[in-house]
C-alpha cells in the first residue's frame, strides 16, 4: 500500500535542516522529511528561508514523495523517519525540467551559529 501523504502537515526544522512531512500507511503515521540539501538541488530558490522551502516541495511533491514511498518500502529509516537526502535525487529533474547534479558536490554553506 503507497503512503498517503498529509498535505497540511508540511514544517521546517532549523534544528536538523529538513523539511518534516506526515504521511500514513493505513492507520499507522509515518515520519518523513526531506532535507535543506536536496531542496536546494531541486531549486535554488529553496535556499531563500523556510517558506521558500515549503513552496519548492509543492512544486516537486511528487518526485520527492514516490521517493519517501519507495525508502518507506524498503524500510530506510533514519531514527524513526523516511529520510530524503541528496543522494536520493540521483536521475531526477527539478520542476523546470533540468536534470539534478546530486553527484556534482552540491555544499550548502556552514551554518552560523
Amino acid at each position: 500500500m503507497a503512503l498517503v501523504f498529509e498535505p497540511g502537515r508540511v514544517v521546517y526544522d532549523p534544528n536538523d535542516r529538513l523539511l518534516r512531512l506526515f504521511a500514513t500507511d493505513g492507520l499507522m503515521l509515518v515520519k518523513c522529511a526531506i532535507s535543506k540539501a536536496a531542496l536546494a538541488a531541486l531549486e535554488d530558490d529553496a535556499l531563500a528561508g523556510p517558506e521558500a522551502m515549503v513552496e519548492t516541495y509543492w512544486r516537486n511533491r511528487d518526485q520527492i514523495q514516490e521517493i519517501a514511498d519507495r525508502k518507506y518500502r524498503n524500510r530506510q529509516f533514519e531514527s524513526g523517519t523516511v529520510v530524503v537526502r541528496l543522494e536520493d535525487l540521483t536521475n531526477l529533474q527539478n520542476a523546470a525540467g533540468h536534470p539534478i547534479a546530486a553527484a556534482s558536490g552540491f555544499h550548502l554553506p556552514a551554518q552560523a551559529g
